[in-house]
């Protein structure tokens, strides 16, 4: 219930709860509760490895690191907190320039993928950790407000005021959240009528939410927005791929889904290729503990 006596922006309750049904109500709240653990991201550890190379994975590289630099949150002294590292598309540039990042990821084929870049790159200060956010205990680990600077970038870990809380408690100066706010990668509504039915849900916006939330508990976070548009040409075997993995928490890919999604990339390659075009909403929030 919205208290009239209060402003809505300083009510944290209310953006929890209306940050929570959004979620409910969503692409990822449509997801199946047995596709969701870590064998899910174990499928999508070669597709991070492959994005990481890309244009748009570089753009995003940059981004965060020109953030960083803005508000001071750039140091070779640092220690800072992966979580949700994935392949370390961001722990590994970030190694480079700090004195150590422990990367988290649940998922072991995300992290293998981190170790063989590391070990390619000659990166030597990154401490790989497979644990989920959730399980994550920040005193048995000794985590509680050890690191400089603690990240979740495109992170799912960070999806409640829990896990919202332990992320901010696991810091002694400052955060850094990504997400997307919204994301539309062509084929995929259409192929979602096709195989699943109706409308496909959004995915839920939730930096804005985290940024009311935090504004309300008396934080001032830095919120920058940023659409990218961008084109990726792939082989029809990459595209049927990602396409697969897309929908593989929704139902069971059976031989005549696989079907469905060939003859829907066959169907529209172009001199051999597939286009994928995607146009992303992008939302970055940073702030720091000394000014709550």
């Amino acid at each position: 219930m919205v208290n009239a006596e209060t402003p809505l922006f300083q009510q944290a309750d209310f953006w929890e709860k209306a940050w929570q049904e959004e979620r409910r109500q969503s692409l990822y709240g449509r997801r199946r509760p047995d596709r969701e653990g870590t064998g899910y991201w174990n499928r999508r550890a070669g597709h991070f490895a492959r994005l990481a190379g890309g244009e748009e994975g570089k753009q995003r590289v940059a981004r965060v690191l020109y953030w960083l630099g803005h508000h001071g949150g750039l140091d070779r002294n640092l220690e800072i907190l992966d979580i949700g590292c994935g392949t370390g598309n961001y722990a590994l540039p970030l190694a480079r320039r700090a004195r150590r990042v422990i990367a988290l990821d649940p998922a072991e084929e995300m992290l293998a993928l981190l170790k063989e870049r590391a070990a390619k790159e000659g990166v030597t200060n990154i401490e790989a950790v497979q644990m989920t956010w959730e399980d994550v205990d920040l005193d048995k680990q000794g985590w509680r407000g050890r690191f400089d600077l603690v990240l979740a970038l495109m992170s799912p870990g960070i999806k409640d005021t829990d896990t919202l809380k332990k992320m901010i408690a696991a810091s002694s100066n400052a955060c850094l959240l990504a997400g997307h706010l919204r994301q539309e990668i062509s084929g995929r509504e259409e192929l979602w009528r096709k195989l699943v039915g109706g409308e496909m849900p959004a995915i839920p916006a939730d930096v804005l939410y985290i940024f009311h939330i935090l504004y309300a508990w008396g934080y001032c976070p830095s919120l920058e927005v940023e659409r990218i548009v961008s084109t990726r040409e792939m082989e029809p075997e990459q595209a049927v791929e990602e396409f697969e993995i897309f929908f593989y928490p929704h139902l069971e890919l059976t031989p005549s889904v696989r079907r469905t999604i060939i003859d829907y990339v066959q169907s529209r390659l172009v001199n051999g290729r597939y286009l994928s075009r995607r146009d992303m909403t992008v939302g970055y929030l940073f702030w720091g503990l000394n000014l709550h």
